[in-house]
């Protein structure tokens, strides 16, 4: 009676660990991309704080100070932005691919159990397999000697009865 068991195959496996590996790079250029924007904030304010060290008190330069500022806060805005939703978004996504990973991983340790048990059964087979050729070609073996002999009886016999 032959077994099923089903069996996934290390292809999905793969799978799994190239959207980790996808996913979790997706996630590192959004980190990079918040940093760079906390960057260009940052270098805002600090041109907009050198302008205010400068001295200068025409109007052109609190027109550039406050033009520098509201540029700023818009890079701080771009980075919360990317820096809440989508990245929590990107955290579950790499959590839900490592627990399918996980599943995968189990399912392969299952399944190469699985295999190594029909390889265990497979060359049982064969050795039983052999030992049931072996006793058949004794058993044609027997069955010609056993002809062979009543052959010579018959023979014998038929001899016999022609003297």
């Amino acid at each position: 009676m032959a077994k099923r068991e089903q069996v996934v195959s290390g292809v999905a496996a793969g799978e799994a660990v190239r959207s980790i590996a996808q996913a979790q790079t997706e996630y590192e250029k959004l980190v990079d991309e918040v940093r760079g924007y906390c960057r260009k904030a940052r270098e805002l304010r600090e041109q907009a704080a050198e302008l205010r060290r400068s001295g200068r008190a025409d109007s052109h330069v609190g027109t550039e100070m406050r033009q520098l500022l509201d540029h700023a806060e818009q890079y701080e805005l771009l980075a919360d932005q990317q820096d809440g939703h989508p990245r929590l978004e990107a955290i579950r996504h790499i959590e839900g691919l490592q627990c399918e990973a996980s599943a995968l991983r189990g399912t392969v340790k299952h399944n190469q159990g699985v295999l190594d048990r029909q390889r265990k059964e497979l060359e049982e087979a064969k050795e039983e397999a052999v030992a049931m050729v072996q006793r058949a070609e004794e058993r044609v073996q027997e069955t010609e000697r056993l002809i062979a002999y009543e052959m010579e009886k018959l023979a014998e016999l038929e001899g016999n009865g022609v003297e």
